[in-house]
Formats: C-alpha cells, sequence, structure tokens
C-alpha cells in the first residue's frame, strides 16, 4: 500500500506488526490526540436543542442538485462524511481503493490503493476502512488530511459493522466465529481490544453498527435464523443491556440525535420493504412504516427531521414526526449508498456505476391546510 506508515505488507491490506503484547500500540507513531473525557464532551456533542427531532410535522423537501463527480473506481460499497463536513470517504470493493474526497468542490484529493476489497466507511478524527481478504479481514485507519493509510488491525473472525465513538477514541468492529459473535473494543491510540460478547444462536450476523451521539449506547442489528433484532449496548459497562426481537428482517440501522428511537431498514411478509421504528428506553418495537420497494440504507438529517431511505434508484423520505413518506427523490442511476453531511443540509448519493451526486435538502414544517 503506497504512503503506509508504521506497517508491514501481507494479504492485499497494510499489516500492523504483530506481537504478544495486549496492549501493543497501534497508531503509536503519531502525535497522541488528547481528548477530554466523555463525560465533559457531551454539551458539545448534543449542541442543545440543536439535535431534538422537529415536533412538527414536514413538508416534502426542496430539492436541488449542487454537485456531481464522475464515475472513476467503479461502484462504491460505502461513504462517510468527516465530522466537520470537510471531507467524503469513499469505498470502492471492486478496485481495492479507497478515496479521500474534498466535499467543497468534490474532487478527489487522495486515493489510497492497495486495499483489499475494502466496504465500510467510518470516519472521526481519522477515516477507518474495513477490509477483507481470502486470509483475513482488516481495518485500515486512513489520514483523511494528507490521504495516507496509517496503520491497519487484522482479525482472523470474519468482521461485520463498523461504528466509531463521536470522541474518535474508541472504535467497535463485528466479529463472527464459528460459534460466537462479539465487538472488539479498539482503542484508536494504543490498539488494545476489549471484547463484548453478544448472545446469539448459531447462523446470526450483524448488519450494521451505530453509536448513540452521546457516546453511551452501541446499536447492533442482526440477521438470526428466526428474524431480525436489535442490541442494545451499554458502553460504560461493555454489556447488552437489552435485545429488541423484530419480525421479519432488519438491516441497516439510524439513530435519532438525542438517542431515544432507531430506524431500521427491513422486508416483512406482508409490506414488503419497510422501516421499523424502535423505541431504546422501552426496547420495543413501536411502529413499521411500509416502503415497498427494497431500501436497504437509512440516515437521517442532522437535525434527525427526515430519514432518507435507499430505494434502487431513488431515495424516499420519511418525516420522522409523523412517520409518513412526504417524498421521493429521484437521483438516476441505481443508487449503492448515502452519506448525510452532519454539517450542512446535503447528501451524498453513490451509484453502482460509481458515480457520486450531490444534493441540497432543505426541510421546511407542514403549512396547516386550510378548513
Amino acid at each position: 500500500m503506497a504512503n503506509t506508515t508504521g506497517v508491514t505488507e501481507g494479504t492485499g491490506v497494510a499489516v500492523a506488526e504483530r506481537v504478544a503484547a495486549a496492549h501493543s500500540l497501534w497508531l503509536s507513531s503519531l502525535p497522541a490526540i488528547r481528548r477530554a473525557p466523555i463525560g465533559d464532551l457531551l454539551p458539545q456533542l448534543l449542541g442543545g436543542a440543536e439535535l431534538e427531532p422537529l415536533t412538527e410535522p414536514i413538508a416534502a423537501p426542496s430539492v436541488a442538485v449542487v454537485g456531481a463527480l464522475a464515475a472513476g473506481h467503479g461502484p462504491i460499497s460505502d461513504l462517510a462524511v468527516s465530522p466537520d463536513g470537510r471531507y467524503l470517504v469513499t469505498a470502492h470493493y471492486g478496485a481495492d481503493v479507497v478515496c479521500v474526497i474534498d466535499t467543497a468542490t468534490l474532487a478527489v484529493t487522495a486515493t489510497v490503493d492497495g486495499v483489499s476489497e475494502p466496504y465500510a466507511v467510518v470516519v472521526a478524527d481519522r477515516a477507518y476502512v474495513s477490509a477483507a481478504s481470502n486470509d483475513q479481514d482488516a481495518v485500515v485507519a486512513v489520514d483523511t488530511g494528507t490521504g495516507n493509510a496509517l496503520a491497519a488491525k487484522t482479525f482472523d473472525a470474519t468482521t461485520g459493522g463498523l461504528a466509531v465513538s463521536p470522541a474518535g477514541d474508541t472504535l467497535y468492529i463485528a466479529r463472527t466465529g464459528e460459534d460466537d459473535l462479539d465487538i472488539a473494543v479498539i482503542d484508536t491510540e494504543t490498539g488494545a481490544i476489549e471484547t463484548i460478547a453478544i448472545p446469539a444462536a448459531p447462523g446470526t450476523s450483524v448488519e450494521a453498527l451505530r453509536v448513540s451521539a452521546d457516546g453511551t449506547r452501541l446499536f447492533v442489528s442482526m440477521a438470526t435464523p428466526a428474524g431480525g433484532a436489535l442490541a442494545i449496548i451499554d458502553t460504560r459497562s461493555g454489556t447488552v443491556a437489552r435485545v429488541v426481537t423484530i419480525a421479519g428482517s432488519v438491516g441497516d440501522i439510524a439513530v435519532a440525535p438525542n438517542g431515544r428511537t432507531v430506524y431500521a431498514t427491513g422486508w416483512d411478509a406482508d409490506f414488503g420493504g419497510v422501516l421499523h421504528v424502535i423505541d431504546v428506553a422501552g426496547a420495543r418495537l413501536t411502529d413499521t412504516i411500509r416502503v415497498g420497494g427494497m431500501p436497504t440504507q437509512v440516515v437521517l438529517g442532522r437535525r434527525g427531521e427526515c430519514a432518507y431511505l435507499v430505494d434502487r434508484d431513488e431515495v424516499a423520505v420519511v418525516c420522522t414526526a409523523t412517520l409518513e413518506i412526504v417524498d421521493s427523490i429521484v437521483v438516476g442511476p441505481q443508487l449503492s449508498c448515502l452519506a448525510a453531511d452532519p454539517v450542512r443540509d446535503r447528501l451524498y448519493a453513490a451509484d453502482y456505476r460509481g458515480g457520486i451526486t450531490a444534493l441540497r435538502v432543505e426541510t421546511a414544517a407542514r403549512l396547516p391546510q386550510a378548513s
């Protein structure tokens, strides 16, 4: 891999030197990033009432295409936006490539080659990319400013979902073994790993991981032999607090900014494609919205007033106050994934050709109907 610091080559990805010490340094060659304790970060992360979802119903949003990036490296398996909104990171599964894109210009600023089959991306102060090979799965850390691959950590088990804490100090990776399922909790500075066991039947797989905005909850969507399930993990104690069982299936998930609600895509035998609504405090399914089609991904707008669902070549828009579909945005080619800008009212829609469309999406409260 080009531009790799403190790593060696192996199995198509940069592989960290393996030593026996349980707390071996992972990114030890980098300056330590000093962060306040998570309790001190909460007021900054919550941002006051800004994170409370709107209680008023919204009208169909105003949508405008504000930019596009032509296909360059083939299908995009995942993309994510940095917390400051400056960078977009894309994974190109078939080309073994990860790209860093300047969101202001939609120009590629760096290309990381040789990342074996990258399929999932999360971004904090660095980007973390899941990679797969015939021998081992790995997670590669990428500097979004320079585009350098910094280091990688390999796993003998099959890895699934990927998530990073709001403070950027903890990385969560789902691992599936022959007889067990767990979450690897990795300190991003030292590489030290702790484990959270997930009680699950044989044959269960993880579909997605998401962290609440305050970092205190980790949500794990799972496909089980009996249907779908959502595990709610207390990150402070490192234990599974509750498990919500869901008829049919669950896929991708998104967490409301206040952490009280989880939205999950799924399939229902009666309704077809659906969006499940789960109450976190009560650990129960409260609603199922019939979407139709085949929704594969869900993201929330930065204020939580809208849920955006990828459904083939369009994006369905759901008002989270009324749980109604208020619009459908037709983008063009069949979409592979979607990302919401955490700073601006903007979505980035990627397609299977490898192109990206930037959409400005502005919402407004619904006007009362005249009597």
